[in-house]
C-alpha cells in the first residue's frame, strides 16, 4: 500500500531475503479510517503492554511521510494535493494516538530531508510542507518532536533552502535530535539550545553499555551494519560489555 503507485528504488527484507521492491497499489480514500484504525489498535496495545508511551513513525519514507511528500503523494482526495491534504493523515493519526495516550506520552518522529528508503525524492518545498505540520502538531501538546537530521546513517546535509534548526524551532515542545551523533555534538549541540535530547541508535546496537562507555571516556566498539536486519542475533545481541 502507498498514497500512490510509485515504486521505490533498492531492495527490501522478506521471509525469502533481499528481493527487489515491488510496486505498491494506492490506497482507496474510504481505506483511510482503517489505516487509522490501526495505529489506535497499536497504541492500545502498547498501553495493555506496560509502554510508557509511543512514537507515530512519520519517517524515514514509510507510509505516512509517502503522503506528507509531493514526490510520492500524487492523489486528487482529500489526501493528495495541497499541503492541508497531504499532510492530513498522519494529523488523522496522531489525532487518534493521543485519544488513546494523552499528548504527554506521544512522541513523534519526522524526517524531512532524508533519502533514506529507496532513494525517495524530498518534497519540493520543504520548509512549506513541514513548517504547516509542525505548526498544526503543536496543537496536541506532545511529549516531542524527534528529527532526523540528514539521511539516517548517511550525513547531516540539508539542502541550501533549508535549515532545519529554524524549522524545529516552530515545535513548542522538547525536541529530540538524531543522526550521526556523538558525545561532542551532542554537548556542543545541548550546550547551543539546539536540542533538549539524543536519540542515539546505531552506537547502542554495539555498545550495549553506551550510557556507561560515554560517561566514563570509554572507546566505543564500532557496528557491523552488514548484520543489521539479520536473521539471528549475530551483531545485534551479542555484543560485550566493558568491565566496570
Amino acid at each position: 500500500m502507498a498514497p500512490s503507485a510509485i515504486r521505490a528504488d533498492g531492495t527490501v527484507y522478506t521471509h525469502a531475503g533481499e528481493v527487489q521492491a515491488s510496486e505498491p497499489r494506492a490506497l482507496e480514500s474510504a481505506e483511510m479510517p482503517g489505516i487509522v484504525a490501526q495505529y489506535v489498535q497499536a497504541a492500545e496495545n502498547a498501553k495493555r503492554a506496560g509502554f510508557d508511551g509511543v512514537e507515530v513513525h512519520a519517517a524515514n519514507n514509510y507510509l505516512l511521510e509517502q503522503f506528507i511528500r509531493d514526490s510520492t503523494n500524487k492523489r486528487t482526495d482529500a489526501y493528495g494535493g495541497s499541503t492541508e491534504n497531504r499532510t492530513r493523515l498522519v494529523l488523522e493519526v496522531v489525532d487518534a494516538v493521543v485519544k488513546v495516550w494523552g499528548g504527554n506520552r506521544v512522541g513523534i518522529r519526522l524526517s524531512p530531508v532524508s533519502l533514506q528508503i529507496g532513494n525517495t525524492p524530498l518534497d519540493s518545498d520543504i520548509v512549506t510542507t513541514y513548517g504547516y505540520l509542525i505548526d498544526k502538531l503543536n496543537a496536541f501538546g506532545l511529549a516531542y518532536l524527534h528529527f532526523v537530521e540528514g539521511t539516517t546513517g548517511t550525513d547531516r546535509e540539508s539542502p541550501q533552502n533549508v535549515d532545519l534548526d529554524a524549522l524545529r524551532a516552530r515545535f513548542d515542545g522538547p525536541f529530540i535530535g538524531n543522526n550521526k551523533y556523538d558525545l561532542a555534538l551532542a554537548e556542543q549541540r545541548r550546550a547551543a539550545g539546539k536540542i533538549d535530547a539524543v536519540a542515539f541508535g546505531r552506537p547502542f546496537i554495539s555498545n550495549p553499555d553506551l550510557v556507561a562507555r560515554l560517561h566514563k571516556g570509554l572507546p566505543l566498539t564500532p557496528p557491523a551494519p552488514e548484520t543489521f536486519y539479520g536473521d539471528s542475533a549475530k551483531g545485534l545481541t551479542d555484543w560485550p560489555v566493558v568491565a566496570a
